[in-house]
């Protein structure tokens, strides 16, 4: 019995790794034929395969509920414009306004939401958080006398792309934000079906060259979530890749560009 579990054994670690050298030499050719049509993307930067499935958005009306409102701006007042579709949300600290399909804007009230000495960065999650936003820093740049932060969203560690903040500090101080967001319970819609990177590759080179959008190298390449525009709500694998002339959404599970 021993013999025969030590002979299996060595059989399943053979295959396994036929598999990887298989897997190694497309990624090879893949590469190869990116170089030949002008393209650089080192082999370091490509990820490892990801699994990620179709997901449904619970919470079919993502409006912001008073207790998100108030996290925000303290006691408030709202006023609600036709069936829940958009709610106007009005405190000392200032105005919120906000819709069903989770996209948001607020207006703060001169020196309310003040730094006081609080890293712009740390105090924006902290106000993003009311809205159960979690996300990352995607960008920081300065425009006049405004610092404008953005903010990608993440569901559990998985950034959804389309899922983006905007904050705008002034005078040491939060002057406005707004974006899009998700919140509530998720459920699995369909099981993954994504495309593996090599496949990936070879149909983004393809509308490439088809599309004309031209590019001459690669610099990421990362696995997540689109979140559709319209009722049921969705969240779509995708793969998001970051070029020298810009970055292109593509659906995990055909590749074509979104």
């Amino acid at each position: 019995m021993l013999l025969l579990n030590g002979i299996l054994l060595v059989m399943a670690l053979q295959q396994e790794l036929e598999q990887r050298q298989d897997a190694s030499a497309s990624l090879t050719q893949v590469l190869q034929a990116l170089e030949k049509n002008g393209i650089t993307v080192s082999r370091s930067i490509l990820p490892e395969e990801k699994e990620l499935p179709t997901l449904l958005v619970e919470q079919e009306n993502l409006q912001t509920p008073p207790k998100q409102a108030q996290a925000l701006l303290g006691h408030c007042s709202w006023e609600d414009e036709g069936g829940s579709v958009r709610l106007v949300y009005t405190g000392a600290a200032g105005r919120l306004e906000t819709f069903s399909n989770g996209r948001f804007s607020a207006e703060f009230n001169p020196g309310e939401m003040m730094l006081n000495g609080q890293e712009p960065l740390v105090h924006g999650l902290a106000k993003l958080s009311c809205l159960e936003f979690s996300g990352e820093l995607t960008d920081r740049r300065s425009s006049g006398e405004e610092e404008i932060l953005t903010f990608r969203q993440n569901l559990d560690g998985v950034p959804v792309f389309n899922a983006v903040a905007e904050l705008h500090y002034q005078n040491g101080g939060l002057h406005t934000m707004e974006g899009q967001r998700i919140f509530g319970e998720v459920s699995v819609l369909k099981e993954s079906d994504m495309l593996n990177v090599p496949t990936m590759l070879m149909r983004f080179l393809g509308q490439r060259n088809e599309s004309g959008r031209m590019f001459s190298q690669i610099y990421s390449i990362t696995a997540g979530y689109h979140l559709s525009n319209s009722r049921p709500y969705t969240l779509t694998p995708v793969w998001y890749v970051e070029t020298d002339s810009g970055s292109y959404m593509l659906n995990g599970s055909d590749g074509k560009m979104l």
